[in-house]
């Protein structure tokens, strides 16, 4: 099993750099679930942040991909669990990176997750944090 950077990640999934996408286009295809890519869940968050804020990628196709991403035998996710339940949570409004910050926080034990984002609060139950908190 072998680490995939970011930028590895984001050449696949993009043509910014055609000599780096192509290698790393053949590089995800030399992948199999015998011997499979690993991708950490912070890989993810820092490729969603690439991917939509400087390069303009749709969030759709964004979240699309790390779906396929997070199904495929030929890649390990860190926790195919958390990343599935965060791109449901994105497809639905929510921020990526608050939506896995969510599903940690839940699978910790944690009785709720405080913030002052106000889309946090209204679409992953967050709690605001205020003079009241």
């Amino acid at each position: 099993m072998r680490g995939i950077d970011t930028n590895v990640l984001v050449r696949f999934l993009v043509t910014d750099d055609e000599r780096q996408s192509a290698l790393a286009r053949a590089h995800m295809a030399s992948l199999t679930a015998a011997a499979p890519g690993f991708i950490a869940t912070v890989t993810l968050v820092e490729a969603y942040w690439v991917l939509r804020n400087a390069m303009g990628v749709d969030r759709a196709a964004v979240l699309d991909a790390f779906a396929r991403l997070a199904a495929a035998a030929e890649v390990r996710v860190e926790d195919g669990e958390q990343v599935r339940f965060a791109v449901d949570a994105a497809r639905e409004g929510a921020d990526f990176a608050d939506a896995l910050i969510a599903f940690a926080a839940r699978r910790a034990g944690c009785a709720d997750v405080v913030t002052f984002d106000e889309k946090a609060v209204r679409r992953l139950g967050f709690t605001a944090l205020d003079a009241g908190a």
